[in-house]
């Protein structure tokens, strides 16, 4: 089965609104192109053909993103954006998680080596990692024996091992159970998670989440306006 993305893109991004107040963060452009247009051709070029986006805010922006794009795109809207998080935007895409399967941000970008190097981990749940990156990590991470033990944005800096850099890949042996999650935590109300978050339910089941270090491949976020103004000037 081809392995497809699914790429969560309906949030306003309100840490950004000097910039998103007219367009959805993902189609923020850098030198003449929008995010979500790099995460697609770097996702593309590594062999990635079929995306799950899932929108929200200012969704007709995205309707025409996707109209015009070349690539292979479901575009599904997520209406509850102002009063959920990206757990609820996952949910909507559901019936795409099958088969092997990545799951980004789209306000993120990534080299499609660090696909490659994703695609080459066969355990069932593998995250992107950026050992380089411990001061000032955002989506902290603690590891040992190749494996995650702890992550989230509350582990203490001192603890930090690596950052996280928004993208898992989840290989079919585990999706269902992943899924299977993801049902449970919507049914019991829990709107307001990270998709993350489902990651720290697999561990406390004992399930292995692996990684692989991307130190020295080019990857960032856009989550705060000296994010936008670092990237548009030397991007």
């Amino acid at each position: 089965m081809t392995t497809r993305a699914i790429i969560l893109a309906a949030g306003k991004g309100t840490r950004m609104a000097s910039y998103s107040n007219s367009s959805p963060k993902a189609l923020l452009e850098l030198r003449g192109e929008t995010l979500l247009s790099r995460q697609l051709r770097s996702f593309n070029n590594s062999g990635i053909n079929e995306f799950i986006i899932v929108g929200g805010y200012l969704f007709e922006q995205m309707e025409k993103f996707v109209q015009s794009s070349k690539y292979n795109i479901k575009l599904i809207y997520n209406p509850f954006y102002t009063e959920t998080n990206s757990i609820a935007s996952l949910w909507f895409a559901r019936k795409y998680l099958e088969g092997d399967v990545f799951i980004t941000n789209g306000d993120a970008y990534f080299d499609k080596a660090i696909f490659e190097k994703l695609l080459k981990n066969k355990n069932n749940y593998v995250f992107g990692l950026d050992e380089s990156k411990r001061t000032d990590a955002d989506y902290r991470v603690t590891m040992s024996d190749n494996e995650i033990l702890d992550m989230g944005k509350d582990i203490p800096e001192n603890e930090v091992m690596a950052e996280y850099i928004g993208i898992a890949l989840i290989r079919k042996a585990g999706v269902k159970l992943f899924r299977d999650l993801l049902e449970k935590s919507i049914r019991n109300g829990n709107y307001n998670l990270w998709w993350e978050d489902l990651f720290v339910e697999l561990m406390a089941k004992c399930q292995k989440i692996s990684y692989v270090d991307v130190t020295g491949h080019l990857w960032f976020e856009v989550d705060k306006p000296k994010d936008y103004r670092k990237y548009q000037r030397c991007f």
